[in-house]
């Protein structure tokens, strides 16, 4: 989760344009939704507590803001605390997949580097301070241990090609757990 928050921070920070409408979902699309579906099914009733809604849309490599997943269980349950397999897919039809590039991420981290930090770096106390204070905030320690274990802070500073590589690798593997 602190991946996952990192990422979000980054993201909310972006001027944001006009999501494409999302396509009609394949045949396998719908196959995976089913499967993640019964999955959190526990007692195979044919619902699933709202609550399980953002576990279950990271399950299908899905990374909404805790936001958006506010928003998609008023949506999907509309006022009832369980939701069925056909509300899901077209919650998740709804919702679209995140596109986000190696290239939107640079582009993001280079704009939080701004004036002052070398060509291609950010700061680590300048990232840390957005982290920590802005978006979905990453408690201090957290941050502190996320970067301790991505061994990616060299002379106080980031490279931010290093970072985005690790945050989409990261997203792709849905590694986002505190």
């Amino acid at each position: 989760r602190r991946v996952h928050g990192i990422f979000f921070n980054l993201k909310q920070m972006q001027p944001q344009a006009v999501p494409p409408k999302p396509e009609p979902p394949s045949e396998d699309q719908v196959a995976e939704i089913r499967e993640i579906f019964t999955l959190f099914d526990k007692d195979c009733d044919g619902f699933v507590s709202v609550e399980e809604l953002g576990t279950m849309l990271r399950a299908l490599n899905h990374n909404p803001t805790d936001a958006e997943v506010d928003t998609l269980k008023k949506d999907i349950a509309q006022g009832a605390e369980k939701f069925d397999q056909n509300a899901f897919i077209v919650a998740v039809m709804k919702r679209g997949k995140d596109t986000e590039t190696m290239d939107d991420l640079v582009e993001a981290l280079g704009v939080l580097a701004g004036e002052g930090d070398k060509p291609s770096t950010i700061r680590a106390e300048k990232f840390k301070y957005y982290m920590v204070n802005k978006g979905e905030q990453i408690p201090a320690g957290d941050f502190n241990e996320l970067m301790a274990d991505l061994d990616i802070i060299h002379e106080d500073c980031i490279n931010i090609e290093e970072l985005a590589k690790i945050l989409l690798t990261k997203q792709n593997l849905n590694l986002f757990d505190y």
